[in-house]
């Protein structure tokens, strides 16, 4: 995907800093344990812990732990430069991850135009690589809400 520069009056600090506002925000981040890999115009990696808090009854990581990660992930590819908010989510799980490896959540946009943004996410274990999901989301712009206080 060509990168489209960052919008009028939004610098790299600025991004920064968007970036910075989201991860010390999302209480799902802090629940979860997650660590931000990556971020980048357009391109977030976050990592979170599988632990035994964190299994559903097969013993196994809980397809909510990786959804979490995902929309993290999504969250921070897409608000860096963009105000936007999830509207739809589709993915697949093929597999979970065992107690003591971690999920590896990525999102790419790869489509972003004036009214949607699609951004492509993907899960991987962090000790074997394969993949254990993989799918698509929608964002719709929205107008940033002013912080009390502010």
């Amino acid at each position: 995907m060509r990168q489209r520069p960052l919008p009028p009056g939004v610098t790299v600090m600025e991004k920064e800093a968007r970036i910075a506002a989201i991860v010390s925000g999302d209480r799902i981040y802090e629940l979860y344990g997650m660590e931000l890999l990556a971020a980048e115009d357009g391109l977030a990696r976050i990592r979170a812990p599988v632990r035994e808090e964190f299994l559903n009854a097969h013993r196994i990581a809980h397809g909510a732990l990786i959804f979490a990660v995902l929309d993290v992930a999504f969250a921070l590819a897409v608000n860096a430069v963009e105000d936007a908010v999830g509207v739809q989510f589709a993915f697949n799980i093929f597999r979970s991850a065992d107690l003591g490896d971690a999920v590896i959540g990525e999102a790419r946009i790869i489509h972003r135009g004036k009214r949607s943004l699609v951004v492509e996410l993907k899960a991987a274990s962090e000790t074997s690589g394969k993949l254990l999901a993989q799918g698509n989301a929608t964002a719709l712009p929205v107008l940033r809400k002013k912080q009390p206080g502010a």
